[in-house]
C-alpha cells in the first residue's frame, strides 16, 4: 500500500522495559573518561546484530540513467518517532548469515521492487557509518547501486513489503535534491537525516566548486 494512501498517527506514547522490546534496548553504559573519571551513559543498542556483518543495517543510494542526468530513488515511510511520512533512502536490517551487499540488494528489491547491481567503493572499504552516537550504538553501510531500466525485472517493479509496511517509492532527479528536500519538509514531509547530509554535501560542491 502506498504510504500516502491514508494517514499514519500516533495513538500514545509509553515507557517499554527492556524485556519486552524486540528491536531496540535501552543500556547503561560504564566507561572511564580521559581523565580517569568513572561515567554512565544512557543508550541504545540492537539486540541482534548479525555476527558476520561489522554493521546493523544497510542504506541503499540507488541510482537510474537517464538521458537528462541521474535519478536517485527515495521513499516515504511513516516513522513513528517522527510521528510523520519520512523521506528516505532504501534501507534494512542485516539478516544473520548475510554480507551488507546482499543485504542491501535483498531489501532493495523487497521494499522497490527493483532489482539493483552493487557499484563497487572507490576506496575500497566502505566506512561504517553512526547515525547517532551520542544515544545508539547503531551503525550502517552507505551502499552505492545502480538500476538498470532496460532490464525486464525493472519495467514493472512489485515491491514484497511485509505486513505493516506502507512504502512509497519516488524519482528525485540528483541534481535537484536539495530543492526538492526543501520543498517535502515544507509540504510537512520529515527528510531523514542521511538523506539531508547527503543533499546538503553535494549542495556545497556546488557552492564550493564555482
Amino acid at each position: 500500500m502506498a504510504a500516502s494512501a491514508r494517514t499514519a498517527k500516533i495513538i500514545s506514547t509509553e515507557l517499554l522495559e527492556n524485556k519486552d522490546a524486540k528491536w531496540i534496548n535501552l543500556v547503561k553504559i560504564t566507561y572511564e573518561d580521559e581523565s580517569g573519571q568513572v561515567r554512565t551513559w544512557e543508550a541504545m543498542r540492537r539486540p541482534g546484530r548479525s555476527k558476520a556483518s561489522a554493521v546493523d543495517a544497510v542504506q541503499m543510494i540507488a541510482l537510474l540513467e537517464s538521458p537528462s542526468g541521474p535519478k536517485l530513488l527515495l521513499e516515504k515511510q511513516f516513522r513513528a518517532p517522527a510521528g510523520k511520512l519520512v523521506i528516505e533512502f532504501p534501507a534494512g536490517l542485516v539478516d544473520e548469515g548475510e554480507s551488507p551487499e546482499h543485504a542491501a540488494l535483498r531489501e532493495l528489491r523487497e521494499e522497490t521492487g527493483y532489482v539493483g547491481e552493487i557499484v563497487a567503493d572507490r576506496g575500497g572499504k566502505r566506512p561504517i557509518l553512526f547515525s547517532s552516537p551520542a544515544s545508539s550504538s547503531s551503525s550502517t553501510f552507505l551502499i552505492h547501486l545502480k538500476i538498470d531500466p532496460t532490464k525486464a525485472e525493472n519495467q514493472d517493479p512489485k515491491p514484497q513489503l511485509e505486513d505493516g509496511e506502507f512504502i512509497e517509492c519516488f524519482w528525485v532527479p540528483l541534481e535537484n535534491l536539495y530543492e526538492e528536500c526543501r520543498k517535502l519538509e515544507a509540504q510537512g514531509y520529515a527528510i531523514d537525516g542521511k538523506v539531508g547530509v547527503f543533499a546538503e554535501g553535494l549542495e556545497m560542491s556546488k557552492i564550493w566548486s564555482a
